[in-house]
């Protein structure tokens, strides 16, 4: 309290804050930062495992139109349907993001290499995506590669279960 010329107290109002008040205010954003930012980055990776899974599922679905016109699944992703091709710029696919590549595997009945044609039709194909190693999602380790087959069959793997198979990976992936 502050006294006038008059001998009149008046209140005098501080203005800031103290640097204990800054360091506290400090101290609860570090504490509340570093419980939202590993959450976060947990869903940015979700949400690029999506975008290979839709990939994967838009490449399937163009697998099936061609097997409707030439009686048989495409070998390759690129060319042309002709030559036995999906239409695809390159071998692989890259998902719009960049975060994992696309591969495609076609056989014949009895597990060899075919041609796409009537003469060596392929019954079976097998697309399997994988983290790009120049993408952020390099660090994702619960979903490392994803797989899908003509039956419709979804599969992964991760660093802990490194082949297909493993129930909990694909609940935690598909």
């Amino acid at each position: 309290m502050k006294k006038t010329k008059n001998n009149i107290v008046s209140k005098v109002k501080k203005k800031g804050f103290s640097l204990l008040e800054l360091m506290i205010a400090v101290a609860i954003l570090g504490i509340i930062s570093s419980i939202a930012y590993p959450s976060y980055i947990k869903q940015v990776r979700k949400s690029k495992r999506t975008a290979a899974k839709v990939e994967l599922m838009r490449i399937a679905q163009l697998q099936e139109s061609f097997y409707v016109q030439n009686l048989s699944y495409a070998k390759k992703l690129n060319g042309a349907s002709s030559t036995g091709g999906l239409g695809f710029p390159a071998a692989t696919v890259t998902t719009e993001g960049g975060d994992y590549i696309i591969f495609l595997t076609s056989t014949t009945s009895n597990g060899n290499p075919c041609s796409g044609t009537a003469t060596t039709p392929c019954v079976a194909y097998t697309l399997i995506a994988i983290r790009n190693s120049s993408s952020p999602q390099i660090y994702d380790t619960a979903c490392v590669a994803f797989r899908l087959t003509n039956t419709g069959a979804k599969d992964a793997v991760s660093m802990t279960y490194q082949s297909y198979g493993n129930a909990s990976v694909r609940k935690e992936c598909w």
